[in-house]
């Protein structure tokens, strides 16, 4: 099997394909984990319609994660599934945070393929949260160039 990574950037934020798919990859690899992962990049509008529709929460958020829940019995798949990022959301969580929008948005799409594999800081007791550290750390030794041009 092999580790696909899909990029779609809906948002026209310039963000580099292949930063992002070099995020996605570091992940997949330390994970010991193959399979396909599309990143979708949208707006700010769009992004509330998912957080509405999906959680129940009012506005955009920094990001979505839809992992493939099919039978893989009946359909075999490699598909782990889909991560949806708002980069003016995660742009806003930088200045906020007082760090790097590019740094922001690695913390953002590792913790989305964490979620895809599995991962949930909301039930675990910091496992996810260590984890996603870790592997910021780990990516940041050589970073990718993640830039972000949300329209400010």
């Amino acid at each position: 099997m092999s580790r696909n990574v899909e990029v779609l950037d809906r948002a026209g934020a310039g963000i580099s394909e292949d930063a992002v798919r070099g995020v996605v990859h570091k992940v997949m690899e330390v994970e010991q984990v193959d399979g396909t992962i599309t990143v979708v990049f949208v707006d700010e509008a769009v992004m509330g319609e998912l957080n509405e529709r999906y959680r129940g929460i009012h506005g955009p958020t920094d990001v979505l994660s839809f992992p493939e829940t099919g039978d893989a019995t009946r359909w075999p798949t490699d598909e782990l599934g889909e991560i949806v990022i708002c980069p003016a959301v995660v742009q806003r969580y930088a200045i906020e945070d007082q760090t790097l929008p590019a740094r922001q948005l690695a913390w953002t799409i590792i913790h989305g393929v964490l979620h895809l594999l599995g991962y949930d800081h909301e039930t675990d007791r910091g496992e996810m949260r260590r984890r996603e550290q870790a592997l910021l750390t780990e990516i940041y030794r050589d970073p990718p160039v993640l830039m972000i041009d949300a329209g400010t």
